[in-house]
């Protein structure tokens, strides 16, 4: 779930008409926004400071960027102008300019990567290669007459990279069509490989029509919203079209904009449903629901929309907004109930009659029973799950279970007492590393796939509140032990990224704190060692975030080019020379 927080001015505007944008700086901190065609500035988010700025006589026709390759920032002047320039830049008129014979849409900022220049002709190129061959953006053009690119996304699957273009046709006076244009692109040189260029149409009925997109590199997917408030996503990855349920609380009887939180959120901007002032709206697009919305007063038509480092920021109508907010891993989803309608589909099922008869399409028709009578993803997982554990099937158990989001406190329990149990709870010595080590390993052989499944259990979100009863109900002593144990093998030895290292925290404190008064009250030296091996865990953590606090001001140091004053040693004694 999505909170917001309260609503800041980042800075004025001055014109709303010559706003073109803001990008991330060099530090996450700070934003760059270019106010006008030819203001450009950069404010810190934390106190909506100025930290810096510049001024143009020439006309910037695009956001400018910072180029992390090359540690600079990127301007587009006069539509077919680059200009490139550093921090401690003063005067941008002095600046070396780089003129090209086509059209630029704009610089694509990448993260970690040289920066694409996109041309309005559907041709690209990295900056390096497209200032040293400015001839090659007079190429064929790869948008025909009457289209225009909106939006344009650069984003990398299996370590290679591609472009992706949002593209409108205007030929239809009556309804604009859209077309996804997607071309991967050649190493270091940046540009198109034209061979492998492939075009998807966005189709629906002809009464309604698109009313916000967006290219979501997070996920790399494409959305769309339309008149109807139905939102269609295309994943780029598997070439499909899906249909999400309605977008509540927001009007799409005028234009929508949209940008991307995180990787399973959108925010959008757009006139609330009663038509007399504008709304902020968080949608989770894993559960298909609005997670989160911000009243506000003035509606400004296809307003800029961003997200950096947890804040919103966004065009009003003489100013800069920011807004902060938090997203929530705790599931009381009982807020989001009656935010949207369930709608039903008909989908055409292709069965294939050679393979096996298992379970998987008994489950699959009774979980596409359960959706059609209305009911929610946790209590269709439930019932399902329920059903699983009391067949003993730990195949379809564990194959079903990634098919939920949702999945209900009481569940995640049992599924946790179930795979311990599988696991020959009462054979394995907690108080033996090698054993804990053989389980925590990752392979094909069936013991280890309980481990996976605990270790995928470990990272489904909970509420410690609804779940903390269900631990102290169902799992004994020596299996909270176990998992203390399969717990504190994962924060030392394997390789966790941040979220799920967090996981496994609130893991570890929630078992301590379940089973405080049973720890207090034996006597088992099985008891004393995990406990004791927990402690040595936490003291080494501490450790290591000691040196690091040791270590942070010299970095900063470093980082800024501040000379560092190496420390004198004092001696105990003095040597004087004396002239007799």
């Amino acid at each position: 779930m999505a909170k917001f927080y309260s609503y800041y001015v980042l800075c004025p505007l001055i014109d709303q008409n010559s706003f073109l944008g803001v990008t991330k700086d060099k530090e996450p901190e700070t934003v760059v926004v270019t106010l006008g065609r030819n203001v450009v500035n950069k404010y810190r988010l934390s106190d909506q400071k100025q930290t810096g700025g510049w001024t143009s006589k020439d006309h910037i026709t695009s956001a400018v960027i910072y180029d992390d390759e090359q540690e600079s920032y990127v301007g587009v002047f006069n539509q077919n102008t680059i200009k490139a320039w550093k921090d401690e830049s003063e005067n941008l008129d002095k600046l070396k300019k780089y003129k090209f014979s086509a059209k630029i849409f704009k610089v694509l900022a990448r993260q970690k990567q040289t920066s694409l220049i996109i041309f309005e002709n559907g041709n690209c190129a990295s900056l390096p290669y497209g200032v040293d061959n400015r001839l090659m953006s007079a190429h064929k053009p790869i948008i025909k007459d009457r289209e225009n690119i909106i939006d344009v996304g650069a984003y990398t699957i299996e370590k290679k990279d591609y472009i992706c273009y949002v593209i409108k046709n205007t030929n239809n006076k009556k309804k604009e069509k859209y077309e996804i244009l997607i071309s991967p692109l050649r190493d270091e040189l940046g540009d198109l490989e034209k061979a492998k260029l492939t075009r998807e149409k966005v189709v629906r009925s002809d009464d309604v029509y698109v009313v916000g997109h967006l290219i979501s590199t997070n996920n790399n997917k494409v959305y769309f919203l339309w008149s109807d408030s139905k939102l269609s996503v295309y994943d780029i990855k598997t070439k499909s079209w899906k249909n999400m349920v309605s977008v509540p609380w927001i009007s799409t009887l005028s234009s929508v904009s949209i940008a991307c939180m995180e990787k399973n959120h959108l925010i959008m901007f757009g006139s609330n449903t009663e038509e007399d002032g504008a709304i902020l709206v968080a949608y989770d697009v894993v559960l298909g629901v609005g997670s989160c919305r911000y009243p506000l007063k003035m509606y400004t038509t296809e307003a800029k929309l961003y997200s950096f480092n947890n804040r919103i920021i966004l065009q009003g109508s003489n100013h800069i907004a920011m807004l902060p907010y938090m997203l929530e891993t705790d599931r009381n989803i009982s807020s989001l109930l009656g935010s949207h309608n369930i709608i039903s589909e008909n989908v055409m099922e292709i069965v294939s009659w050679d393979a096996s008869g298992k379970s998987d399409l008994v489950i699959g028709s009774d979980i596409k029973h359960l959706w059609l009578k209305g009911l929610a993803e946790r209590t269709v997982c439930s019932q399902i799950m329920s059903a699983l554990i009391e067949k003993d099937d730990f195949e379809a158990l564990y194959k079903t279970l990634l098919q939920f989001t949702d999945i209900p406190e009481s569940l995640i329990v049992s599924l946790i007492v179930y795979t311990v149990s599988m696991l020959n709870s009462n054979d394995i010595d907690v108080t033996n590393d090698e054993e804990i080590r053989i389980l925590c390993l990752s392979d094909c052989h069936k013991k280890n796939k309980k481990g996976d499944l605990l270790k995928y259990l470990l990272q489904i979100p909970f509420s410690d509140a609804l779940i903390i009863a269900h631990l102290r109900q169902l799992l004994s002593l020596d299996d909270a032990l176990l998992l203390i144990s399969f717990i504190a093998h994962l924060i030392m030895d394997t390789e966790l990224d941040m979220e799920r290292e967090s996981k496994i925290y609130d893991w570890c404190i929630l078992l301590l704190d379940t089973f405080y008064q049973q720890f207090l009250m034996t006597n088992d030296p099985k008891v004393t060692y995990v406990l004791q091996k927990i402690q040595k865990i936490v003291e080494s953590l501490i450790h290591d975030m000691q040196l690091i606090d040791n270590v942070m001001p010299l970095l900063g140091k470093m980082l800024h080019g501040t000379p560092i004053s190496e420390q004198k040693t004092t001696s105990s004694y003095v040597i004087d020379l004396l002239n007799i």
